[in-house]
Parts: C-alpha cells; sequence; structure tokens
C-alpha cells in the first residue's frame, strides 16, 4: 500500500460526500491507496453517505459512538497500511488528478521535508486557510516547486516511517482546535526530527473553508457550535454574522 488518505469527519454530511466522490476520481491507482474515514461520532446522515461508498473496495470506515474531538486522529492514524498518509480534510471538495502519484513524487523529491501540503484555491468567499505569502519561501528542485512554511491540514502528506518515530510524543498530546493535529505534527517533526513544512505550488485543491461555504452547504449552526465548544468566540461571531 503505497498512500493512506484519512478523512476524519462529524456533522458534516453535505461536505463528506463530495469529498469523498472527489477524491475518489483524482485518484490515478486505486489498488495501491486506501481511504479510511472515521465518523466521529456524527448524529446527522454521515451514515447515509457513507453507505454510498461502501462498494469501494479501497474504503474503510470506522465509526465511533461520540465525539473524540481532534483526539481521534491518534486512533485514526493507527488504522494505516500506506508508506504515505494523507490528512484530508472532509471540506474539501475538489482534488488535482493524480493526487496519488503527485504526493509520491514530492514526498521522494523532498526528502528533508515532513509535511507537505496541496496548495489552496483562494477566492472571494475563502483564502483556503493559507496564511500569507510573506509566511512562504519557494524551494525549487527540477521542475518541481514547495513554498517552504505552514502546510496547513487541508490535504497534507506525511510519511509512516517518520509518524512512527514520534508518535508516543504524538499520542501524549491533548489535541484540540487551539492545538489542532497538523500544528502538532509539524512541531514534532521540526524539533525531533530536523524535518521542515511546505506547500506544493503547482498543484491546488479547493478547501471550502469559511461561514460563506459552511451556509451553503447548511453547515453554519454546526460551525458555530463547535467554535463555541472549543473557546474560539471570534469565529463564533465570524460565522454568526451570515446567519439570516
Amino acid at each position: 500500500m503505497k498512500l493512506s488518505f484519512l478523512i476524519l469527519t462529524s456533522n458534516r454530511y453535505k461536505f463528506l460526500e463530495k469529498c469523498i466522490g472527489a477524491l475518489v476520481k483524482s485518484i490515478d491507482n486505486p489498488n495501491s491507496c486506501e481511504i479510511i474515514v472515521m465518523d466521529n461520532g456524527s448524529t446527522d446522515d454521515t451514515s447515509l453517505v457513507l453507505t454510498k461508498f461502501e462498494h469501494l473496495p479501497n474504503l474503510k470506515v470506522i465509526k465511533r459512538k461520540r465525539n473524540y474531538g481532534l483526539n481521534a486522529y491518534k486512533k485514526l492514524f493507527r488504522a494505516v497500511s500506506g508508506e504515505n498518509i494523507v490528512v484530508v480534510d472532509d471540506d474539501v471538495l475538489e482534488f488535482p488528478k493524480g493526487i496519488d502519484s503527485i504526493f509520491s513524487d514530492y514526498m521522494g523529491a523532498f526528502q528533508d521535508y515532513g509535511l507537505l501540503a496541496l496548495n489552496v484555491v483562494q477566492n472571494e468567499h475563502t483564502n483556503g486557510a493559507k496564511p500569507e505569502s510573506n509566511y512562504y519561501t519557494e524551494d525549487i528542485r527540477k521542475n518541481r516547486i514547495v513554498e517552504k512554511g505552514p502546510a496547513g491540514g487541508w490535504c497534507t502528506c506525511f510519511r509512516l516511517k517518520d509518524y512512527k518515530k514520534i508518535r508516543l510524543r504524538f499520542e501524549l498530546t491533548s489535541l484540540s482546535m487551539k492545538q489542532p493535529h497538523d500544528g502538532s505534527l509539524a512541531r514534532l517533526f521540526a524539533g525531533k526530527l530536523n524535518l521542515k513544512q511546505g506547500i506544493i505550488k503547482q498543484y491546488y485543491c479547493f478547501h471550502a473553508c469559511g461561514p460563506y461555504y459552511a451556509k451553503q452547504y447548511g453547515h453554519l449552526d454546526h460551525e458555530i457550535e463547535k467554535y463555541a465548544k472549543s473557546g474560539l468566540p471570534d469565529f463564533v461571531d465570524l460565522y454568526s454574522q451570515h446567519r439570516d
């Protein structure tokens, strides 16, 4: 198994359905990939969505009775078989063709990087959660360009062999919206393994984050509740402004 694509989801079934459908179409070599979806205590139609994809031979579903927050990634990471792990946010709705080949190529060419994320589409409704350009410097190797800087967590790849080296410390880390999985991985890869992080400049995904798309897909109230429970009042205010 070359790549394991992991999706952690909770009560965002409309995003999830489009995410899985787009991801499946973007994979060139499905026989060398697996897709593992963890239903993190959903109470909406997530189970119905997952039933639509149960015919896929490379899809595995893990259902949890309650929501464990971002700490659920610890269990999810234990389920992988691939050499490379790609964490996919369930609100990533479009992917570049041949996503498996792209990540395999770049992880091989940039061995000194621990985390590599796809670039993100930016439009009038979202910046894809990507930091400003001043956070990045270009690292060019032949025809490949990586923007060295924050990788983000929207569609991000790392090696299983690297993760095994920091796994214990990661599992002892308490994850939350204030201390998410991607930032924790980046700190451990850098601090313990001296590995960098960055964004693959030439290949884009569409990360539909932000209140506009939450409203369009019917998940606005869920997002407001999530940020309220996480103690992030600024995000609660931002999303609340988009209520009718």
